[in-house]
């Protein structure tokens, strides 16, 4: 039963992240009123709270997020290219190396507009 919430935590999230970014997108490209952006507020305020709250604390089962990393976007971006946030090298094991990459490369980077979010 655990299992089936924890993946459902994780999809919902996903929903989320998903959802901000199309917000970003039609933001980008200028499709935005003030009317849109005041409503999608709470939404994007809401996700980036919950994105710290996860961050600092179910992802310290696969440790303590790297110097400077308040998102659990940017941990997987140091997970994943092995470099902190400022450029100084960072010693990932192998846990966090292949949960980095899998995520950055099949969930994160093929929605976001740059198509490189990691």
């Amino acid at each position: 039963m655990i299992t089936t919430y924890a993946l459902l935590g994780i999809w919902f999230f996903y929903l989320q992240f998903a959802a901000a970014i199309s917000v970003y997108r039609l933001w980008l490209k200028g499709k935005l009123n003030l009317w849109n952006e005041c409503a999608y507020l709470p939404l994007l305020a809401a996700f980036f709270l919950i994105d710290v709250v996860l961050n600092w604390t179910v992802l310290l089962i696969i440790g303590a997020p790297p110097r400077g990393c308040t998102t659990m976007s940017d941990r997987f971006q140091v997970y994943h290219t092995g470099l902190n946030l400022d450029g100084t090298p960072y010693q990932a094991d192998q846990l966090q190396k292949d949960v980095g990459t899998w995520i950055c490369e099949k969930l994160l980077n093929p929605i976001d507009p740059s198509g490189q979010h990691c």
